[in-house]
Order: structure tokens, then sequence, then C-alpha cells
């Protein structure tokens, strides 16, 4: 038995309102599939005998399984998503088994980054072993400002000592379980941001990809297709 077991939280019960679409952006077509079918199959392939959990919202559970049934895809065990990103982790998170052991891996992944890759979940999955976490991050390439009190004025900041980070981001399921119980805070934008308000704020930054990109206006999809075309 391997020493790290692994389970991989997909969250895919965003609505996708900035989509601008009726379907949700997880379940639009990329090169002929849903999106996020392109998520869990790259994921599965990374960490080959983990155990994956997808969390949709319940207005969109039978959408998902047509899509199953219409793509010949085995779905991961279903759960249901909240009204938070934040509820939708907590709900995947309480659909691991009680009796899990407890250094197993979660990995937490948004289900509208279709192309992430072997390499980035492996780095991630290593380096959240002896840590209270790992993210992927990439460097920011476009000039960032910083916005007055105000909201008018603006100030140049150092673009080098910021970072935008992608998932999966990867937990040991002790802290992980942990965290969540916290009550839920505003400030609460990922993972790695409630494990800090547990306490676990030695959270690693592993190397990200560029092509490991979210999906969130229909002119994505369409950069998505041409990574795929280039073998990437």
């Amino acid at each position: 038995m391997a020493l790290f077991d692994t389970y991989i939280i997909i969250v895919a019960a965003g609505s996708g309102s900035r989509f601008g679409s009726d379907v949700p952006k997880q379940f639009c077509l990329l090169d002929g599939k849903p999106v996020v079918m392109h998520a869990i199959e790259r994921l599965q392939a990374a960490v080959p005998g983990a155990t994956p959990i997808i969390v949709v919202s319940p207005s969109e559970e039978k959408r998902w399984a047509d899509l199953c049934e219409r793509f010949g895809f085995t779905s991961p065990a279903v759960v249901h998503g909240g009204a938070t990103r934040w509820e939708s982790v907590k709900n995947g998170l309480a659909a691991i088994p009680a009796d899990a052991r407890a250094n197993s891996i979660v990995l937490i992944h948004d289900g509208a980054r279709p192309l992430v890759d072997t390499p980035t979940v492996k780095r991630v999955c290593a380096a959240a072993i002896n840590t209270d976490g790992a993210i992927p991050a990439i460097p920011v390439s476009d000039s960032l400002r910083r916005l007055d009190s105000d909201g008018v004025g603006s100030s140049p900041v150092d673009r080098g000592e910021f970072r935008a980070v992608q998932t999966p981001q990867g937990f040991i399921l002790w802290r992980l379980r942990e965290a969540y119980s916290q009550p839920y805070q505003e400030s609460f934008t990922d993972d790695a941001s409630v494990m800090a308000e547990a306490g676990y704020e030695n959270v690693f930054l592993v190397e990200g990809n560029p092509d490991n990109i979210k999906i969130t206006n229909p002119r994505d999809i369409a950069i998505a297709e041409a990574i795929l075309s280039s073998g990437r």
C-alpha cells in the first residue's frame, strides 16, 4: 500500500455567470467534450489510483449525468455544492471517508481548469507532504498598480513580488479538516487562505504552468483549443 493515499476534489459547482452562457463554463465543450472532463482525466492520469470527487450544483446534477451518458464517461462520486466555493469544498471534504488515513493528500482543483499537467500535479503532491500545503503559481507578466484608499488614485508595485495562483492546491487531510471546521469568512478566496486563518501558514509555492488556464470568458475556450492543438 502506498504511503500516502490521495483524494482529489474537483470543484464544478459554479454558475459561470461571468461566462455569459446558459451552460456553466465547466460543462461547455472543449475539443469535443466538456471542460471538466478534461480536468478529471488529466488529474487521474497524473495520480493513478487517486480517489476523485466531483462537486456540482444540485441544479446541474442531471446535466452532468446526461453529459456522462452522452460521452461514455464514468463520473467520480458526486457531491452537491454550496452557495460559496468554501462550502462546496467543505462538502467535498465531508465525502472523504471518516476512517481515511489522516496523512492522506487532498488535492483541490477548479473544474474550469481543463489543461492541468502531470508535472504540476506531482510537484504539488510532493511539496504538500512536509508543509502546511502546496499551491502552484506563476510569475505575473503584466505591470501592476495598487489602488489608493479613495479608489481613484494608484501607484506602481513591483510585479516581481507577486505570483498568480493556480490549482490544484494540495494539503494533508487532517490539517485540511481542521481548517475547514472554522466558520466561513469573506476573506476565504482559496483553500490556502482557509489554511492560513487556521494557523497553517507554511504553504509552499511550486512551479505552475502558464497553460493551466482557468476558463472564465468564452475566448478562453478558443485559447484552450489552441493550446490543445499545439500538443501541450
